[in-house]
């Protein structure tokens, strides 16, 4: 018989824990982009290999010193990548994403990208950043809809929010902290708000699944939809809906919490965490 996933090594994250955790995967993921980038500064060419191979091996490398913090092996985060889950469960975790999406994206657009001197400066490094993938499509959709999902549901869900969750934490404070360190780590108050409240989504899935695959679909689900809208528009300042409908996103949100509940019945048969 298989060793169940609640018979894996059980390892564990205290709250100051998780952030020195989140610290070392943004550290990483940043010193090397900046270095394996760096010689496409003089030849824009090579962008097409070094975005998504700064990204890997950063990832890569993120995810080898976690590991080693936390104490625990990667087999231990691998069996959580192929948890099995319903396609009821799947479908309810869709729906749940597409309703909250309206609502993540107003709290993104709430941040001013005019009028601050800083968020002006800031939104333009930022668009300079995105619009490159308008010439690097490709390595913009490995980067963006492959690599970052996969690699990001591991650090922020796979370690961060399961050592909390297994150091018997309680789950709403995990899952608030470990999408809060999520936000930060796009180091933009931007997608801080946006990826920070879509990353409590997918904490909740996970914290009711244990199935990091189903995160990281929905990630890249949401991830391939923001950069297909940014090639059609190109831009970021097109939203995938309407922020300023407020009943719409009200009803929207609603029917969130009524399919989060839904949810939450359907995987009671999950919870040991400890």
């Amino acid at each position: 018989m298989n060793e169940s996933i609640s018979d894996s090594k059980s390892f564990k994250l205290n709250i100051p824990s998780a952030i020195v955790a989140a610290f070392i995967g943004v550290i990483c993921l940043q010193l090397v982009a900046s270095t394996l980038n760096l010689p496409s500064i003089f030849y824009e060419q090579l962008f097409h290999l070094t975005l998504p191979l700064s990204f890997l091996v950063g990832g890569v490398l993120a995810i080898f010193f976690l590991l080693i913090y936390a104490q625990t092996k990667w087999k231990d985060i691998a069996d959580h990548i192929w948890e099995p889950t319903s396609l009821a469960v799947i479908f309810l975790s869709i729906i749940l994403y597409a309703l909250m999406l309206p609502f993540a994206e107003l709290l993104g657009s709430m941040v001013p990208t005019e009028g601050i001197p800083f968020l002006e400066r800031l939104y333009k490094e930022l668009s300079e950043t995105f619009e490159m993938m308008f010439n690097f499509k490709i390595a913009g959709f490995i980067t963006i809809c492959i690599l970052a999902p996969i690699i990001e549901e591991i650090i922020f869900r796979g370690i961060i929010l399961r050592g909390m969750l297994q150091n018997g934490n309680s789950p709403v404070l995990a899952i608030i902290l470990s999408s809060f360190l999520f936000g930060i780590a796009h180091l933009n108050p931007w997608q801080f708000f946006g990826a920070g409240f879509l990353g409590a989504i997918f904490g909740f899935v996970y914290y009711r699944t244990k199935s990091l695959w189903l995160c990281m679909f929905l990630h890249s689900l949401n991830n391939t939809i923001a950069f297909m809208f940014m090639l059609k528009y190109e831009t970021l300042d097109e939203s995938i809906s309407n922020t300023q409908n407020f009943t719409l996103v009200s009803l929207t949100f609603l029917g969130a919490l009524v399919i989060a509940w839904i949810l939450f019945k359907l995987t009671e048969n999950k919870q040991k965490w400890i």
